[in-house]
């Protein structure tokens, strides 16, 4: 009974203390309501930019469903955008950099009567957002603009050598004025790993290059060996990434598949 009544004042505690109605609490017309931890100096965010941050992301009740710190990255993308829920595109137009504010999402701003896993149906959501920086373009925007000629076609072949030579040049100009982060040439190599695995491998070796300690570049680059068919090198990365994560189930069982001839 000690137990239930602890979780149920912690609960209680941090909805009243994650979003207390302060004076300072805004409400807009679409009824999200936010307000500041810190204000930052930097300057205002202009749409279109790419969005830097950190966040930690819960329900109305305190349950954490994610944040960036757990994965020791920041959250990048550009807003406004259609792959981003309203309320988030709404809440990144209301910051300058280096402000941490906090903002509660109606469920009809957030992921809507639906909801989507782990997020259940009709939630409302609480997003504690700082805004690290922006920039106006990052390298897989830039790459991803230049992979497929257009239009884009059902059968349309990546174009791996203009990406390549794009990626050097950026790269001797220490891609200078972009956001660069490992999941940029791993979010290209997942669009191709099915079609062309062999252009997936060779974006997934250059980002085993520029992140050498980061277990999940050689977990991918090892999918696209395995997809390609040549699981040695399959094998050979898997235990790489399992050197720097022994946690790493999906490593793990990849290999336990492969030895046992699950995948030729």
């Amino acid at each position: 009974m000690k137990k239930i009544l602890l979780a149920l004042i912690c609960t209680v505690y941090f909805c009243c203390t994650a979003f207390a109605q302060k004076t300072d609490t805004i409400t807009t017309a679409s009824g999200l309501k936010y307000f500041f931890k810190i204000k930052g100096s930097g300057p205002a965010f202009i749409p279109g930019q790419l969005a830097i941050v950190d966040y930690i992301l819960t329900l109305s009740d305190g349950t954490k469903i994610d944040a960036t710190q757990d994965r020791k990255t920041p959250f990048a993308a550009q807003v406004p955008s259609g792959n981003m829920i309203k309320g988030y595109n709404e809440a990144i137009l209301l910051m300058h950099v280096g402000d941490r504010a906090v903002f509660m999402l109606p469920y009809n701003i957030a992921y809507g009567a639906k909801g989507r896993a782990p997020i259940p149906p009709n939630a409302d959501l609480i997003f504690d957002i700082t805004l690290l920086d922006v920039k106006a373009k990052s390298l897989s925007m830039i790459l991803d603009s230049i992979l497929f000629a257009k239009p884009v076609t059902a059968d349309s072949k990546p174009q791996m050598d203009t990406v390549l030579k794009t990626f050097n040049t950026l790269k001797k100009a220490g891609f200078k004025d972009l956001y660069v982060s490992e999941d940029d040439l791993n979010t290209i190599g997942y669009e191709l790993i099915k079609k062309h695995p062999a252009d997936a491998v060779e974006l997934f070796k250059l980002n085993v290059k520029l992140y050498p300690k980061s277990y999940n570049a050689y977990d991918s680059l090892a999918e696209g060996y395995m997809d390609m068919g040549d699981n040695k090198q399959a094998i050979k990365n898997y235990e790489k990434s399992l050197k720097l994560n022994p946690k790493n189930t999906n490593a793990t069982e990849m290999i336990k598949k492969m030895q046992a001839g699950g995948k030729n």
